[in-house]
């Protein structure tokens, strides 16, 4: 079973980190277009791609008491370099060695020997952009999500202009299943998408796609948004429908909600109904610790801009949860038991 994964960010990273003990074929087509955080210092400084998505998702993969994976979490904690990633610092060399982000991504999978495949959706360095209500332009994910006053978003597109690479369509094209990961709908998902060649493809394939809701709204993106409109913003950009939407139906810890409350995220509310696409609800919430939410938080250097981490899907809950679909229906299933999810 070839099971392709697109999204970017903590959201993707999640769902790789459990889908690594399972043995099927896996492919991470991963966003490149957030200019926030240190990978966005490096994009200003070096004219290359976001790298900050792409190396989560490997750190997701690689065991982490292994030094590859020691290297690609560690951040440094004081003085001028606080918040500075060592794993985007090996990406970013790499890029210079090997001629192309996406070379250098394959090469540190060779060299860390990952079963997994993990693609960058482009090698260009292009930016998410936003046409308004109120007929402003904005470009980059942060201009957009820290827009004064909050007009809503009218039009996405990429500036300039990005080509999906080759391996990424090729990727879709010979997928089982596709899974569209939570994580940023504005500006993560729809990025992904909106690369040349990537809504043919995806519009083409015969894979089942399956789309995973946030747990959370985002503030300067989905504010008030329900689980329904999430869908209805995404279906504007697929090229297809899903085929099957995935909702946790978990509490989420209450001192987590108030810590999200204070910064303007609301649990999703789910409204989804079972008319044109099948629904699946389960507990997928994490419930972290205190020393888990403190590796969270990561280190911030100065004008470095992160969002809000802390709330999480469970990786090993929500990876059983699509594994357990994806192989019913490779068992010839037409429709999965919900039975699996209670």
């Amino acid at each position: 079973m070839h099971l392709v994964t697109l999204g970017s960010g903590t959201g993707q990273a999640t769902l790789l980190r459990g889908l690594r003990s399972y043995a099927c074929q896996v492919t991470a087509i991963v966003g490149v277009t957030d200019n926030g955080g240190h990978s966005g210092e490096l994009r200003r400084i070096l004219d290359l791609p976001q790298v900050g998505d792409t190396r989560q998702c490997l750190s997701a993969l690689v065991d982490e008491t292994c030094v590859w994976g020691q290297l690609l979490q560690y951040r440094f904690t004081t003085g001028e370099l606080r918040g500075l990633s060592v794993g985007n610092l090996m990406l970013a060399a790499l890029s210079t060695l090997h001629g192309s982000f996406s070379a250098a991504v394959a090469a540190f999978g060779r060299a860390a020997g990952l079963r997994q495949r993990v693609v960058p959706v482009s090698d260009t360095n292009t930016h998410i952009a936003a046409e308004l209500q109120d007929g402003r332009q904005l470009i980059g994910e942060w201009e957009i999500i820290q827009r004064q006053p909050r007009s809503d978003v009218v039009r996405l597109f990429l500036q300039p202009p990005a080509a999906a690479l080759p391996a990424v369509l090729e990727a879709i094209a010979t997928a089982d299943v596709l899974v569209l990961c939570p994580g940023s709908l504005l500006t993560g998902m729809v990025p992904v998408l909106l690369h040349t060649g990537l809504r043919e493809a995806m519009a083409a394939t015969s894979a089942w796609c399956l789309y995973v809701g946030n747990l959370m709204t985002q503030p300067g993106q989905t504010d008030g948004y329900t689980a329904a409109q999430h869908l209805d913003f995404l279906h504007r950009y697929l090229g297809r429908q899903v085929d099957a939407v995935l909702l946790n139906s978990g509490v989420i810890p209450a001192d987590l909600l108030a810590y999200y409350a204070q910064q303007g995220s609301e649990p999703v509310l789910d409204d989804v109904t079972e008319v044109d696409l099948a629904v699946y609800r389960a507990d997928l919430t994490e419930h972290p610790t205190l020393e888990t939410i403190r590796r969270y938080q990561r280190p911030q250097g100065e004008a470095m801009q992160v969002g809000l981490h802390v709330i999480r899907h469970d990786a090993h809950k929500l990876a059983a949860q699509i594994m357990a679909l994806a192989m019913a229906r490779q068992a010839g299933a037409d429709e999965p038991s919900q039975r699996v999810f209670r």
